[in-house]
């Protein structure tokens, strides 16, 4: 993987999630919208070697506690999900945009929720209701099938093919 492009493609996303362009397409006074972390997260673990996916995810995760107002959490959490997702890449099926939306479903809720309530531990302070996390777990999953050929279209500049394998297998794949 071409590690300089990748970093410029999860600082991009970062600074989607940290500054105000993300609010032009939210709901319910900019509180609800679609995480463009998770879905690179999800895109990334299942599409890449499993060695390269799990450094992936845990570099989402601090990039997304570097955007976000606790440090640690999401680093944590989004690198179990990437790390989990590496692993069942040859039992998830992600060429169909209803089964991707589920995915990133899936895996915005729970890494959402543990990420929230790991920093109520380390701050004291709750200050997002369930039924939002809810929320930008369903717009993300919504967003992932319109972002995902775009990714797809970057995957090329991303892992050139290696010569004499074909482009469906993986190195190191089990």
């Amino acid at each position: 993987m071409r590690w300089f492009l990748f970093i410029l493609i999860i600082l991009t996303a970062a600074i989607l999630e940290a500054g105000n362009l993300l609010n032009l397409i939210a709901f319910g006074q900019g509180q609800i919208r679609p995480s463009v972390l998770i879905i690179l997260l999800v895109y990334f673990s299942l599409r890449a070697a499993p060695e390269q996916a799990i450094i992936a995810s845990f570099a989402i995760g601090l990039t997304a506690d570097l955007a976000g107002p606790v440090m640690g959490p999401n680093t944590v959490c989004l690198g179990l999900a990437g790390s989990l997702l590496a692993q069942t890449q040859g039992f998830l099926s992600v060429r169909r945009p209803a089964f991707q939306a589920l995915i990133v479903f899936l895996t915005a809720l729970l890494s959402i929720t543990a990420s929230h309530w790991l920093a109520v531990l380390k701050t004291s302070s709750a200050n997002l209701a369930f039924s939002i996390q809810i929320s930008n777990a369903l717009y993300s999953a919504a967003a992932a099938p319109v972002l995902w050929p775009m990714l797809n279209f970057l995957w090329k500049f991303l892992c050139p093919p290696v010569p004499g394998r074909t482009p469906g297998t993986r190195i190191s794949h089990v």
